[in-house]
């Protein structure tokens, strides 16, 4: 008789910044995973959540793929739904994300990890960039406007 070594993931997350990855990180995750964080900062603030690794069954990313919430899982928009190609940079219009790391019955792989981080909601979210070392660089969280040039950031 074998059985899978016990994993746990998800949860509620109050940190100002912090890290998610899937179970068993670098290592492969577990098949038949569900997994929801939600995470909640101070009111007044943003989260930002930026992958920095990405790699599971791709394709349709119908088998295994990440999720991720403008707010409480049930109740929220979905900002996007991945499971390879690009590291994307979220930011909620409130103070709460959720993030979900679905799997099936087949095939793991590493996984993903993301940092996240809690960034001031003020009149001025316009002019505030958050600076990346991958593109696209920046973006302004106001009107999610991406760009493409390291020197923008400093504007």
């Amino acid at each position: 008789f074998l059985s899978a070594a016990p994993y746990f993931c998800g949860g509620s997350v109050s940190d100002s910044s912090g890290v998610l990855q899937s179970p068993n990180y670098p290592g492969d995750y577990p098949n038949d995973a569900d997994c929801v964080w939600e995470i909640q900062v101070e009111n007044n603030f943003r989260v930002t959540l930026t992958f920095r690794d990405i790699e599971m069954q791709s394709g349709t990313c119908q088998q295994d793929y990440v999720e991720v919430y403008d707010g409480p899982l049930h109740s929220s928009p979905l900002l996007g739904r991945f499971c390879s190609g690009s590291f994307p940079t979220y930011v909620s219009s409130s103070n709460m994300m959720s993030v979900r790391f679905h799997s099936d019955s087949r095939y793991s792989f590493r996984g993903f990890q993301a940092h996240y981080s809690s960034i001031p909601a003020g009149h001025n979210t316009s002019k505030f960039f958050v600076c990346l070392d991958k593109p696209p660089y920046c973006f302004c969280l106001q009107n999610k406007y991406f760009c493409e040039f390291k020197d923008i950031c400093g504007n």
